[in-house]
């Protein structure tokens, strides 16, 4: 129907549809304000519906270069890291890690067993990245394992290393000969391969 409008050349910007704002309720409201927020409230609408809002003010055509960008509440403080999204971040650390020793970092394109390869230039290994946030009898507790159905060690054929980060954020550079089969380790016992912080 909007094609079949527009080769018509008529004008429909007044309708609605879902919107309990037209266009030029828009294009009032960008005119008046002079932050995304502003737009928002003189619309009647909730922060979060700045992101809608602009994708539409560009779909008509409306200048809207002088606005600030929409922030939410959070985004004024700033963001908070937390230790819940540590697994998520593990094998970016561990790759930033690596870089900032002057090692080349490769990703495998498809899953493996590994999660980075590394290169020195005089060594190339395979990399297993852990992460953990549990503490057991005041030592944080890893698990070295994959768990499925079951938990299954990682065998030499797989990888070279662990690359751990506890829940304080140190990392350790565990070869895989110093707890081969092991499902689990606690951290304090292998304190020898812990790694200097950045600069």
């Amino acid at each position: 129907m909007r094609s079949y409008a527009d080769s018509l050349g008529l004008d429909y910007s007044h309708f609605r549809g879902q919107r309990r704002w037209t266009s030029e309720d828009l294009q009032a409201a960008i005119v008046r304000a002079t932050t995304w927020i502003e737009v928002t409230e003189l619309l009647g609408l909730g922060a979060t519906a700045g992101p809608t809002l602009k994708g539409h003010a560009l779909r008509l055509g409306i200048d809207a270069s002088h606005l600030s960008p929409v922030r939410s509440a959070a985004s004024t403080v700033g963001p908070f890291p937390r230790l819940s999204n540590l697994n998520r971040a593990g094998s970016t650390l561990a790759a930033g890690w690596f870089e900032l020793c002057g090692w080349s970092v490769s990703w495998p394109l498809e899953p493996c067993r590994y999660d980075l390869v590394v290169d020195s230039g005089v060594k190339v290994r395979r990399v297993q990245v852990k992460t953990t946030t549990t503490r057991d009898g005041g030592s944080w507790k890893v698990y070295l394992s994959s768990a499925q159905r079951e938990r299954r060690a990682y065998s030499p054929d797989e990888i070279d290393d662990f690359f751990v980060i506890d829940g304080d954020l140190n990392y350790y550079l565990i070869p895989l000969e110093a707890v081969g089969g092991l499902l689990a380790v606690h951290l304090s016992s292998y304190g020898q391969f812990r790694l200097p912080q950045a600069p």
